[in-house]
């Protein structure tokens, strides 16, 4: 009897206990962005100090600002967004600054619209100079290994009012009565 308890004990810390670490080993990264040896280099950390960043991989993402291919490369310009854990630029966050990505596949610029998310591995290369309406400025540039174009986010519409007969707008308050006086 003493055995069946404690197997019965077993097995109700066990079970849970065993989904757990089965599910914490899932990740919904998608695969083009699952990359080992990524560093934790934020923009910024790049910025001050590109020659200490060389060569290091990052996966950062934002929204495309703009698409130029040359004749042998292309080249992104993103307004980069911290990442969830998916991967997946956040959607209201602040933005971090810019970013350039270079890669010399060719990415259809009727793809790759503005605003559009992308996230982008791939390794730091210094500095590239762009010009943002009439200045120019200098901003980090990746190297582009590989890359996920992210779909179009659903619009959820917001909740719908609750009928008129769940609201009454003087239901528990003192708006006409003459008993709250």
């Amino acid at each position: 009897m003493k055995t069946c308890r404690h197997l019965i004990q077993a097995l109700w810390l066990g079970i849970p206990l065993s989904c757990f670490f089965l599910l914490s080993a899932c990740s919904t990264l998608p695969p083009e962005l699952d990359s080992p040896g990524l560093q934790p280099i934020t923009l910024g950390q790049a910025m001050e100090d590109p020659e200490h960043y060389r060569g290091k991989r990052v996966r950062w993402g934002g929204k495309i600002l703009e698409l130029t291919n040359d004749a042998q490369d292309t080249w992104v310009q993103i307004l980069a967004y911290p990442l969830d854990n998916a991967g997946r630029p956040k959607e209201n966050a602040t933005p971090l600054g810019r970013f350039v990505v270079h890669t010399s596949a060719f990415l259809d610029p009727a793809i790759y619209l503005p605003e559009k998310e992308l996230t982008v591995v791939g390794t730091l290369a210094g500095l590239a100079e762009r010009t943002v309406g009439k200045r120019k400025i200098k901003i980090p540039l990746l190297e582009a290994r590989s890359w996920h174009l992210w779909p179009k986010r659903k619009q959820t519409p917001p909740p719908a009012p609750p009928p008129y007969w769940w609201y009454d707008p003087w239901w528990g308050g003192c708006y006409r009565s003459y008993w709250c006086w």
